[in-house]
């Protein structure tokens, strides 16, 4: 009765195939009688030990180099910089370029990039490069950007600015909210 159950749990019907034992330390082992059998399975090891996957990064490259790069309101370094990412889609890049005081040297560029999948990865093309293919698969994103000089304000317009932003401010802290 425990063998009969025992091979169903297998999913065995015909039980002189495959056999399940067990030793003295209660271990259990599968035997497996029929070459064919034991053949099938190397194939099938095989494929899974050496199936491949797709490498995705985004590099962000700027002109000048060495600006702050945020993609998706997360710091990700210095110009030029790659991260990997497992998900297409639109991502939110930000980039600002400082100077050794903290302040703008460059204007701070946001653009909304659309990153598209390509061929392979759609369904169900998709399934074949990711499990069955036997070699690594790269895509690679490269996004470039030209950053514009800021002009430097004079003391003047630097304190304008000052007054123009604290008033904003005064205005949205007083209005009701609803």
């Amino acid at each position: 009765m425990v063998d009969n159950t025992i091979h169903y749990l297998l999913g065995v019907s015909n039980f002189n195939k495959i056999i399940l034992t067990r030793n003295l330390w209660g271990i259990c082992f599968v035997m497996i009688k029929n070459i064919k059998y034991f053949s099938f399975l190397a194939i099938v090891a095989i494929i899974f030990v050496s199936a491949g996957c797709v490498t995705r990064t985004i590099t962000v490259k700027t002109n000048p180099s060495n600006a702050l790069v945020y993609i998706d309101d997360k710091l990700e370094g210095e110009s030029p910089v790659t991260i990997p990412f497992t998900y297409y889609g639109t991502r939110k890049i930000m980039i600002e370029k400082r100077d050794e005081d903290g302040r703008l040297t460059h204007e701070r560029t946001t653009v909304f990039e659309k990153i598209k999948a390509p061929v392979y990865e759609i369904f169900p093309l998709d399934f074949f490069s990711e499990v069955l293919w036997p070699r690594e698969i790269k895509d690679e994103h490269i996004l470039n950007y030209d950053l514009v000089k800021l002009e430097p304000l004079s003391i003047k317009e630097q304190q304008e600015k000052v007054i123009k932003n604290a008033e904003e401010l005064r205005q949205r802290v007083n209005a009701p909210d609803f």
